[in-house]
């Protein structure tokens, strides 16, 4: 079985990779934007058949997938930062929208030739659903984005919904909420803390941790269990319904910099910074997985120290 990964080099993708290659029968192939920016897959680099590729490439993208003939795409390149969504929407717009479209135009292009017709698995965001007014959040919530990052993300989840109705290409839409885990840009908060606490530690900064609004609430999970997730759905051959994957469980953040600071043994002073606070965020935010694990028996299986840890472990091991 192939299996095409867009953006396998990045932070979810080099996971997901290391997953696959854990599963009998499978050839592992991925889209990187620059082989010279692959260090989060260099230790299994060997056993990946990588493919340079800009997904807003469309002619390039089309004369790919039907190269490799993919039985599953998993698509996960995009702009996933929201602040950078804010400062230049069109650019995001253009990845996570037509670089999105462009995906399943190759699928639908696959498919049409025959005789293989590749299950396609999307990945959207929890961030879709916007503010919300009760919690847990299901699949059935509408979707509200307040941000341009959501927006762009509502409207591939809405486009791949129409490509199952309107050409009957298998599409599963996937809607994670918060993934941590190591390899994790630390411009999210979980990786900017571990990195802050390592750097800490190593006498590379003061004892002082540089925070954002601490008092949100958010629902962690491990990127582990979450491509766990993404492929069980595949197996399960669960095409046209869309998938909350999260933990069901809100955090504090001021909970995880707590377990920051118990598992790097030491204290600091908590400075807040106005540049880290964001004006659209959502007090309390956490979902329901039940769909997901009626379709497919899934449930998250690492604990939250645990993830912690080994973010701190990698961060340590950096620098």
């Amino acid at each position: 079985m192939r299996v095409l990964v867009t953006g396998i080099d990045g932070f979810v993708g080099s996971h997901l990779a290391e997953f696959l290659l854990t599963v009998p029968g499978v050839e592992v192939h991925g889209t990187v934007f620059d082989r010279k920016q692959t260090a989060n897959i260099k230790h299994i680099i060997g056993a990946l058949h990588l493919h340079t590729a800009d997904i807003l490439d469309r002619s390039r993208l089309i004369s790919l997938v039907a190269e490799i003939n993919p039985d599953r795409i998993i698509h996960l390149a995009g702009q996933a930062f929201v602040p950078t969504a804010f400062s230049d929407p069109t650019s995001t717009f253009q990845a996570n929208i037509m670089g999105g479209v462009h995906v399943l135009e190759a699928a639908r292009l696959l498919k049409a030739k025959g005789p293989v017709n590749p299950l396609v698995l999307m990945v959207s965001t929890g961030e879709v659903y916007g503010k919300i007014d009760r919690l847990p959040i299901t699949e059935d919530f509408p979707l509200c984005p307040n941000n341009p990052y959501a927006a762009s993300k509502a409207s591939i989840d809405l486009i791949s919904q129409q490509y199952r109705v309107s050409f009957d290409l298998p599409v599963v839409v996937v809607r994670p909420l918060n993934h941590v885990g190591p390899r994790q840009s630390p411009l999210f908060v979980c990786s900017d803390f571990g990195k802050q606490f390592a750097e800490i530690v190593a006498g590379k900064r003061l004892p002082q941790l540089h925070v954002g609004n601490v008092r949100a609430q958010r629902d962690f999970t491990d990127v582990r269990d979450v491509v766990k997730a993404y492929w069980l759905l595949l197996e399960h051959n669960a095409p046209g319904v869309v998938y909350n994957v999260c933990s069901g469980v809100p955090l504090a953040v001021d909970a995880v910099l707590s377990m920051f600071q118990e598992i790097s043994g030491i204290k600091v002073e908590i400075i807040s910074e106005e540049r880290r606070m964001r004006s659209y965020d959502v007090p309390v935010v956490f979902g329901s997985y039940q769909r997901l694990k009626q379709a497919t028996g899934w449930a998250p299986a690492i604990p939250i120290r645990q993830t912690l840890k080994d973010v701190y472990e990698y961060w340590r091991r950096a620098i």
